[in-house]
């Protein structure tokens, strides 16, 4: 089945370690960074080696510290900011998927792997863990303000954790996300925590069923266009081929901040006023497949 990401601007992955969260956001790599369309923020909460190789084919990355992981998502916000008030002018559009990404215009995913690592609060009472509280809150602001306001400008943030409850996601954050995907869970809290109570309903869908490694790769989600809880099995993305691709298509990281600078540029060079709407078709008809229909997002195969 697919999972239709266009118009999504928050996903929310969760499940046991081991048992499928990795291959998921591997897959979705792979998938997108062939396309000049798309450009990467890469976080991983981890701080190992997991995404060195990855990092090649990122606009910007970080590790686990929270305050380089702040300084970007601010970077990211501030374009978001400043594509809202350019949209219309430079598409002819009030919403990109009107017309689907682009490379001058490309999709922004964010990717924060082990979430909870720049979300949590400890409520310590040394200056270091009030420094770390305040960056957490000003950090989780940043992610929510990304995926209630991102969407029509063309982002995407994708929270990984092994866990989404309130204290590692907070809930004005996890709610506010279009797709939930849960991997194995232990518990029925962690369960309800990123599906919804409804899944207390559905036993044979229930992450906490999905614990035998004979399930590794499985994830239990809500389905558009389909009643209740769907299983659906994650393409095995191994590491290496992950890695290869990255430094195959490292060649298209593009900073766009300076995308939409020439955009802006070029359109006030033209003498052109866009503000009360445009074709973007005949004005920008290699954004467009050779069929003329603009993408709808479905790149995402499960």
């Amino acid at each position: 089945m697919t999972i239709r990401s266009a118009g999504v601007s928050g996903v929310v992955v969760a499940g046991l370690a081991g048992y499928g969260k990795t291959s998921f956001l591997n897959a979705r790599f792979c998938q997108l960074a062939p396309s000049a369309a798309v450009q990467f923020v890469l976080i991983d909460g981890k701080g190992g080696p997991d995404y060195d190789d990855l990092f090649g084919r990122a606009w910007l990355s970080a590790k686990d510290e929270p305050q380089r992981v702040r300084d970007h998502l601010i970077v990211v916000r501030d374009l978001m900011v400043a594509r809202q008030h350019a949209i219309r002018a430079v598409l002819g559009v009030k919403n990109v998927w009107h017309v689907g990404p682009s490379e001058s215009w490309p999709l922004i995913v964010v990717v924060i792997d082990e979430a909870h690592t720049f979300l949590n609060e400890t409520k310590g009472t040394d200056a270091d863990s009030k420094r770390l509280d305040a960056l957490a809150r000003e950090t989780a602001r940043l992610v929510e303000e990304l995926i209630r306001k991102g969407r029509n400008v063309g982002f995407q943030v994708i929270l990984a954790t092994q866990k989404a409850t309130g204290d590692a996601i907070p809930t004005k954050i996890r709610d506010n996300c279009q797709v939930a995907v849960s991997f194995a869970q232990r518990t029925s809290e962690a369960a309800t925590a990123v599906l919804g109570s409804d899944i207390t309903a559905a036993p044979d869908e229930h992450p906490r069923r999905l614990t035998d490694p004979v399930y590794i790769g499985v994830a239990s989600m809500v389905a558009q266009g389909r009643p209740g809880f769907t299983l659906v099995r994650t393409p095995y993305g191994p590491d290496a081929t992950a890695d290869r691709i990255a430094a195959a298509t490292a060649h298209l990281v593009r900073d766009p901040r300076e995308l939409l600078a020439a955009q802006q540029t070029a359109l006030r060079h033209q003498g052109v006023d866009r503000e009360g709407g445009g074709s973007f078709r005949q004005e920008h008809p290699a954004a467009l497949p050779p069929n003329g229909t603009p993408p709808d997002g479905r790149e995402l195969d499960r």
